[in-house]
C-alpha cells in the first residue's frame, strides 16, 4: 500500500515537471523514477537488506539526474562545459531513450525472484541470528580490526606485488566493526568511532575519499538492519549525507592538487581549512561555475554520451568482447594472462574512444559498456541480466547465511564495488570474485590455523 502511495506521488512530480518546467518528458519522468526510489530507500531502511537500493539511487542520479541538468545548465554553450569537453554530446531524447529503459532493466534484475527462496522478510531475524552466533566470540572483532589496520600500515611499505593482498586484509577493519557491534562487548560505541576516524584520517591521507564513502553508507545500512527509526530521521540522516558528500567533492580537487600534484602531502590542516571555507561560504552551493567540477565528478552520463557519440559511427561495437574478456580476466591470473584488461577503464576507453589514460581512471560504467557492446536494444536487455547476476549473488549468500549467520556480516566487503555505477565488468566482477576467495580463505585460515570460527 505504501508503494503505492509513493508512485502516485512520483507520478504527480512528474506531471507537474512535464507541464510546468523545460524538461523533456524523459527528463521528466527520470526525476519522478528518482523521487519513487529515494523515498522507497528511506522506507525501507532498517526494514530490508537495502544494499542494492544504494546503487540504484547511484545509477539514477549518475546516469539520469545530473545528465538532465547538464542539457539545460552546463550545454555546450556554457564556457566552462566547453573549455573542458564536458557537455553532453547528444541529443537528451537520443541519451535518455536508451539509459531510463537500461537503468529499468538492471533495477527489474536486482529485484526478480530467483532461487525460489523465500528469506526472512524481518531483518530482526538475521540480527538476531547473528547477535546469537557472535555470543561466546567476544574477542572476534578485535582481532579483526587489528589484523586489518596491521595490513593497512604495511600496504603503504609493501612492494606492488603484494599491496593487492594487503588492500583486501584492510577491509576487516570494516568487518571486525560488524562483529564488534553484534557481539557482547561493552565497548561498541568507542571502538565503532575509533575506527570511524581511523578511516576517515586514512581517506585524508590518501586523498581517496570515495571508499570512506560508500564503506560508511554500507556500514550504516547494516547498523540500521532493525532499528526502528521514524522516517522523518532517516530522510534527514540522507540528507545529512548527501551535503556530507558535495562539500567532499567540492574540495576534493584543491586538496589533491596540493598533496598530489604540489607534493606536499597528507595535510589535515588544510582539509580542515577547505572544508569550514565551504561551510562558511553556503551561496558556493547557488554558484554554478563553482559547482561545475562537482558536477562533472557526479555526472557518470556525460561518459556514457560519449561513448554512444563515438558507438558505431567511429568505433564499431564489440558484440561482447569485452564482456567475456572481463569475466575470463575475474578467474584468470595475470600471471598465466599477461595482457589481460587492465582496471581503472583504460582498455574501454581506448576501445570506444581512442583515447589512452594513464595517470588517472575513468570509466564508461555498466551502462556504457551495455551500450558499446550490443547497442541500443540489446544493450537494455544486458542491464537485465547484469542487475540479476548480482541478485543471484546475493541470493546465494543469503542462503548460505542460514547456516552460517555471520555471513551478513561480509557484505559490505562483498558487494564493495558490485554496487558502484562508475565501473565496468571487469572491475565489478573481478572485486566480487576476489572477494569470494578472500572471504572462504579467511574463514578457513581463521578455523585450521587458530581454531576460531568466524
Amino acid at each position: 500500500m505504501m508503494k503505492i502511495k509513493l508512485a502516485i506521488f512520483a507520478v504527480f512530480v512528474f506531471i507537474l515537471l512535464l507541464f510546468f518546467s523545460s524538461l523533456t518528458e524523459w527528463e521528466s519522468f527520470s526525476v519522478g523514477l528518482f523521487v519513487f526510489f529515494f523515498l522507497e530507500f528511506l522506507q525501507e531502511l532498517g526494514n530490508k537488506i537495502v544494499i542494492f537500493n544504494i546503487t540504484v539511487l547511484m545509477a539514477i542520479v549518475g546516469w539520469l539526474i545530473m545528465p538532465a541538468i547538464f542539457y539545460h545548465i552546463y550545454t555546450k554553450d556554457d564556457y566552462l562545459a566547453k573549455l573542458w569537453l564536458r557537455y553532453m554530446w547528444n541529443p537528451s531524447d537520443e541519451y535518455f531513450s536508451f539509459v531510463v529503459p537500461g537503468t529499468l532493466m538492471m533495477i527489474l534484475g536486482f529485484r526478480i525472484p530467483l532461487l525460489k527462496q523465500k528469506y526472512k522478510s524481518n531483518p530482526v531475524a538475521y540480527v538476531d541470528a547473528v547477535k546469537k552466533y557472535l555470543e561466546d566470540k567476544p574477542k572476534v572483532g578485535l582481532i579483526l580490526i587489528a589484523v586489518g589496520v596491521v595490513s593497512g600500515i604495511l600496504d603503504f611499505l609493501a612492494p606492488e606485488n603484494l599491496r593487492q593482498v594487503l588492500y583486501l586484509f584492510s577491509h576487516l577493519t570494516y568487518v571486525g566493526v560488524f562483529y564488534v557491534i553484534y557481539s557482547p562487548s561493552k565497548m561498541k560505541r568507542s571502538i565503532s568511532l575509533m575506527v570511524f576516524l581511523l578511516a576517515f584520517g586514512q581517506a585524508v591521507a590518501g586523498g581517496m575519499f570515495g571508499e570512506f564513502i560508500y564503506m560508511t553508507s554500507l556500514t550504516l545500512i547494516l547498523i540500521l538492519l532493525g532499528k526502528n527509526i521514524s522516517f522523518n530521521k532517516k530522510l534527514l540522516i540522507s540528507l545529512l549525507g548527501i551535503f556530507i558528500i558535495v562539500i567532499i567533492q567540492s574540495v576534493k580537487a584543491q586538496y589533491r592538487e596540493k598533496t598530489w600534484t604540489q607534493g606536499a602531502g597528507a595535510d589535515p590542516l588544510y582539509f580542515g581549512e577547505l572544508v569550514a571555507d565551504r561551510l562558511s561560504q553556503p551561496e558556493f552551493l547557488l554558484d554554478k561555475d563553482k559547482l561545475f567540477f562537482v558536477s562533472v565528478r557526479m555526472n557518470q552520463g556525460w561518459l556514457i554520451s560519449v561513448t554512444m557519440f563515438n558507438v558505431p559511427e567511429r568505433y564499431s561495437f564489440a558484440n561482447g568482447e569485452t564482456i567475456w574478456k572481463s569475466v575470463a580476466a575475474a578467474f584468470v591470473p595475470r600471471f598465466l594472462w599477461p595482457d589481460k584488461p587492465e582496471a581503472g577503464g583504460k582498455d574501454n576507453l581506448k576501445r570506444f574512444w581512442g583515447f589512452e589514460i594513464k595517470t588517472y581512471s575513468m570509466n564508461i560504467g555498466p551502462i556504457g559498456e551495455a551500450y558499446a557492446n550490443f547497442g541500443r536494444i540489446g544493450g537494455i536487455i544486458y542491464m537485465f541480466f547484469y542487475g540479476a547476476f548480482f541478485n543471484l549473488m546475493l541470493s546465494i549468500i543469503l542462503r548460505l547465511a542460514k547456516r552460517k549467520p555471520s555471513l551478513i556480516l561480509w557484505l559490505p566487503f562483498l558487494f564493495f564495488y558490485a554496487i558502484s555505477v562508475e565501473t565496468d565488468l571487469l572491475i565489478t566482477m573481478s572485486s566480487l570474485v576476489k572477494a569470494s576467495i578472500f572471504t572462504v580463505g579467511i574463514f578457513w585460515g581463521f578455523r585450521s590455523l587458530f581454531r576460531i570460527h568466524l
